[in-house]
């Protein structure tokens, strides 16, 4: 649903920008239609003030293959067209009209890497999820171990992991324990689950490094709890600084992430032990949303560029006296624009379909 909205978000501002921008196929034609000196232009401006319409209702026409061929806005960027230009991203396609103004053009580049990611990500977590249940292990969290009989689980007695879920809150935990098997040492646990059909519950931190090179041992879903190590220390030693100093420095350089990646699983050369076929939700996808944002913050502040850009060529052009007249004016005529737009669409809206007359 966050993509869907998105989609719609990214349709009205990419049309937006297409009439705002002076350098905008649309936005670039209203203002020549209403700084043009020549008689047909101030024309057409004194019957739109008269009539209360817009610059295409003033129009006229003799012939009606002249004006369907004028009307065809297979290239003009409307709310048409950027519904299916941004609609057709979600398919990883491009739609026939583009934008023609910079700040469009990035926002478009930018909803076209957002899908990218969006689809990128689709596609790992289908993957996973087929890779599961290909390999035939219905198991998602340790809780979808209760009520069935393929696999049988186990843990060591007597460690965290037992004494977590006999104090978990959810009593569905308890059961675990209480139905699993207690086994006696790690030698008995890792000997019972490379025999199949047995699931050993434990420490991640030592199933990666006992099952490190084993490509026939699979870690399905996430933790169900995590915890840290410690070492422990007499108290008032004078020790405890000095390990404490050169453990952080040690992880700012990097070599513990370092040794970590030689001795977990994560140093073979195996497919991805670990597969997590949860759903995807906003919160894995909100550093997209976040990269989307700052492409839609980028676009504004292009097309502010976009238009003290085109001020300063209206002072090169004499067509204003100053840089502050130049912005000044053409906000006051876009400001215009949008305006009469706006009251000529009350006044259609009201208006009776009788007195509709055709020309």
């Amino acid at each position: 649903m966050a993509v869907i909205a998105t989609t719609f978000l990214i349709t009205f501002l990419i049309w937006i920008l297409s009439k705002l921008s002076p350098y905008g196929k649309r936005g670039g034609k209203v203002f020549a239609m209403q700084t043009c000196t020549c008689e047909g232009c101030i024309n057409r401006r004194r019957e739109m003030v008269e009539r209360k319409c817009t610059f295409r209702n003033t129009k006229k026409f003799e012939c009606m293959i002249v004006r369907a061929e004028e009307e065809d806005r297979g290239e003009d960027l409307s709310f048409f067209n950027s519904i299916w230009l941004i609609g057709a991203g979600l398919v990883a396609q491009s739609g026939e009209s583009l934008p023609y103004c910079l700040s469009g053009r990035f926002l478009l580049l930018s909803w076209w890497f957002f899908m990218l990611l969006v689809i990128t990500i689709y596609t790992s977590a289908l993957t996973a999820f087929l890779t599961v249940t290909n390999l035939g292990i219905p198991l998602n969290s340790v809780i979808d171990l209760l009520g069935q009989d393929q696999f049988e689980w186990g843990l060591i007695g007597s460690r965290h992991p037992e004494t977590l879920l006999l104090s978990h809150k959810n009593e569905r935990y308890s059961e675990i324990v209480e139905e699993g098997v207690t086994l006696d040492d790690l030698d008995t646990a890792l000997r019972r689950l490379r025999e199949g059909n047995f699931v050993f519950i434990d420490e991640s931190v030592v199933l990666a490094h006992q099952l490190h090179g084993d490509c026939n041992v699979y870690s399905i879903g996430s933790e169900f709890q995590s915890f840290e190590y410690a070492f422990g220390m007499k108290k008032d030693s004078p020790f405890t600084s000095l390990i404490d100093f050169s453990i952080l420095r040690y992880r700012e350089e990097g070599l513990l992430d370092t040794l970590w990646e030689k001795w977990s699983d994560k140093g073979t050369h195996c497919a991805p032990k670990s597969v997590d076929s949860n759903r995807l939700g906003i919160d894995k996808l909100g550093g997209m949303f976040y990269i989307l944002a700052y492409g839609v913050g980028l676009s504004f502040g292009l097309i502010l560029l976009e238009c003290v850009y085109a001020s300063v060529m209206d002072v090169k052009r004499g067509e204003a006296g100053g840089l502050g007249s130049a912005v000044g004016r053409r906000l006051a005529l876009k400001l215009n624009h949008l305006i009469n737009q706006g009251r000529v669409a009350r006044k259609m809206k009201s208006a009776p379909t009788s007195s509709t007359n055709s020309s």
